[in-house]
């Protein structure tokens, strides 16, 4: 069963990105919306914080002795930090959200990154569709598909920056349609605006300020007066987070850190039900996409797991399913890492597939709800990562190709 939380800063939020930086007068570039370990970091945290005996065993022992609590964060090995024994605890839904207070009860939408294959044009969304390459055109593919994304407009135009799509337009892109200009948008500056800070590098040993070593970091305040602004938008903005693993662990409200610097947030239970993909579409069509909702953690790069190179493409095989791969839009990889507290060290960086990966897949054969049941459980192979796992990563929705 997944829970869902409304998570909504009380501070300015500053999540790093993977960009080293630190030299005077040098910029610390913020990133939005975070990766799905920034939730799984603070709510198992709010877990162990919770008992204080627990976590201390935790710390010296990689388990509480608590069985319950055992079964939900799993065990670590103390010599090494590594999984002994993984938990029921999983991020599985990640996404930006608003919040309508007027209703009854407690109304939370949530707002989507744009996909790889959509784009905002002046007048409105615009689709990529798979098509055959052009000998004229060099687009730098290592990939070995027969189709390449294309976008096709009447005139020449430049895509817009600085939206987001709404639980609406997330709605109609799952079923194949291009979403309404009005209800499908959402500005980024209706979820979230820019707080740069000024910092001062400190002396480690003495705590005092390094002379001529000032930097700016990147934050972000949510809430931002132009959303208050705007009737029937949201009455505040924030993260919604699906849970699994936590029912009967997490109250139904409470208070979160988040990131390394513990800006507060504060939490509540809410009701959500996902929409549901379109299977009927997907098995009248034998053709899908598969788009990734968070980051891809994938073993070959940019190709899903359980996807296998064959001559002139690549099939799906799983869950007694099989598709060929016919078309990607995979945008330039980003860098995934993060902070173990348990082992006080740097996670291992890996690149990872960015959330709106789009893949097209055709000739489907088998049935579609033993593909959409691999796909909500995560898109792993036989080589899990447990602790990946449990951070959201490599989490997608099915939808139909228009």
């Amino acid at each position: 069963m997944t829970s869902y939380y409304f998570v909504e800063p009380v501070d300015s939020l500053f999540v790093r990105g993977n960009l080293a930086f630190g030299d005077s007068g040098e910029y610390g570039a913020g990133v939005m919306p975070p990766s799905p370990s920034l939730f799984a970091g603070a709510f198992r945290s709010a877990v162990l914080g919770a008992d204080p005996d627990a976590l201390a065993r935790f710390v010296r022992r990689g388990a509480t002795g608590d069985a319950k609590l055992d079964a939900v964060l799993g065990t670590l090995s103390p010599e090494t930090g590594s999984v002994t024994r993984p938990g029921g605890f999983r991020i599985a839904w990640s996404t930006l959200a608003g919040r309508k207070s007027g209703e009854a009860p407690m109304a939370v939408e949530p707002v989507f990154a744009l996909p790889a294959d959509l784009v905002r044009l002046e007048d409105g969304f615009a689709q990529l569709t798979p098509g055959t390459s052009s000998p004229l055109v060099v687009d730098g593919r290592d990939r070995d598909l027969p189709d390449v994304a294309v976008l096709r407009t009447g005139k020449p135009t430049k895509p817009q920056g600085g939206f987001y799509l709404s639980a609406a337009g997330w709605r109609s892109h799952l079923f194949g349609a291009v979403p309404e200009s009005d209800a499908g948008a959402v500005k980024a500056a209706n979820m979230h605006g820019r707080d740069p800070r000024l910092g001062i590098g400190l002396n480690a040993s003495s705590g005092t300020a390094e002379s001529g070593l000032i930097y700016t970091t990147d934050g972000h305040a949510f809430s931002p007066p132009a959303a208050l602004d705007l009737p029937g938008l949201f009455d505040s903005t924030g993260f919604l987070v699906g849970l699994e693993g936590v029912e009967g662990i997490l109250p139904e409200t409470g208070f979160l850190r988040l990131g390394g610097d513990g800006r507060g947030a504060h939490c509540q239970r809410v009701d959500y039900q996902p929409p549901a993909a379109p299977l009927d579409t997907i098995a009248r069509a034998g053709r899908f996409r598969l788009l990734l909702t968070t980051p891809g953690l994938f073993a070959d790069g940019w190709l899903p797991p359980s996807v296998f190179p064959e001559t002139g493409s690549y099939r799906l095989r799983v869950a007694g399913c099989t598709a060929r791969l016919m078309c990607a839009a995979v945008p330039r990889r980003e860098i995934v890492s993060g902070w173990d507290l348990f082992a006080w060290k740097p996670k291992d960086a890996q690149r990872a597939a960015p959330a709106g990966s789009v893949y097209w897949f055709g000739d489907l054969q088998g049935p579609p709800d033993k593909l959409a049941a691999w796909v909500d459980g995560g898109l792993w192979g036989e080589n899990v990562d447990h602790e990946r796992r449990a951070e959201g990563y490599n989490l997608g929705s099915l939808a139909a190709w228009p």
